[in-house]
């Protein structure tokens, strides 16, 4: 696995203004976006503000050499670890971006003497693993997430149940958006993101990240499923992929593009 990372970053949702490209109207939606997720664990003796300026002299980096992208970082709140499981990482991170920008960008990053000194300056600070993938957005309430830097993401991974094809999921995930269009429930964004290259420990085939204001909205979609929202997702499983079940993490954006 690579250990530098930061020119352009799994999860985490995320994560969903992402770039000019992505959200041009409140209709129209990019078909998918190239989603970089960083797993990181902060080095003994580091901290959390000399890694901060790490990040900010690679965002400022990537201004000065035209490969800017959407760059957020998402902490646990409520993970699945407990005292026999444990996640390994403190945070992980997520740059999104068109595929083109993100080959340009990593190219200078690796081969120009300034980038390379960012990443040792990086790694310094911290130890990431460097996750690729696909994003696909299903929903995005352009408005809320323009305006709302601070907010929560969760992630609930799933593996596609045997027998069923990606046009039968593809079709059950159309149908699941136009409910959500009905009644968001508190949701502001859904992103579907497949794991491509690294990813082989991906603990499914993909994941659905939601993206709310705040924890307050996060309950509100949790009680439309407690009052009778369950029944879809049990069929869902059922019927289409099972999942592992929903993590929540913060979620900071840290560079958009588009203010």
């Amino acid at each position: 696995m690579m250990k530098s990372f930061f020119s352009i970053t799994c999860v985490f949702l995320l994560v969903l203004t992402f770039n000019n490209y992505t959200l041009a109207d409140d209709h129209a939606q990019p078909e998918y976006v190239n989603f970089q997720v960083n797993l990181c664990k902060l080095n003994k003796g580091s901290s959390i503000d000399r890694y901060n300026d790490s990040v900010n002299d690679y965002i400022e980096w990537s201004k000065e050499n035209d490969v800017e992208v959407y760059v957020a970082r998402q902490t646990p709140i409520f993970p699945h670890d407990d005292f026999v499981a444990d996640r390994g990482f403190d945070f992980l991170e997520i740059l999104a971006g068109s595929h083109a920008v993100t080959g340009k960008a990593w190219d200078l990053w690796l081969g120009t003497k300034e980038g390379q000194k960012l990443s040792e300056n990086w790694q310094k600070n911290a130890e990431c693993y460097v996750k690729w993938g696909h994003a696909y957005p299903q929903y995005v309430d352009q408005e809320v997430l323009a305006n709302d830097k601070d907010r929560v993401a969760s992630w609930n991974w799933c593996s596609r149940n045997e027998g069923v094809s990606f046009e039968d999921l593809q079709a059950q995930h159309k149908a699941m958006v136009s409910e959500v269009e009905k009644d968001s429930n508190g949701l502001s964004g859904w992103v579907i993101m497949a794991p491509q290259t690294g990813a082989a420990n991906a603990p499914g085939d993909f994941v659905h990240i939601a993206i709310f204001e705040d924890i307050e909205a996060y309950m509100e979609y949790k009680e439309s499923f407690a009052s009778g929202g369950w029944k879809g997702y049990v069929e869902y499983n059922e019927n289409f992929a099972t999942c592992r079940g929903e993590e929540l993490y913060s979620d900071i954006v840290l560079n958009d593009p588009n203010n």
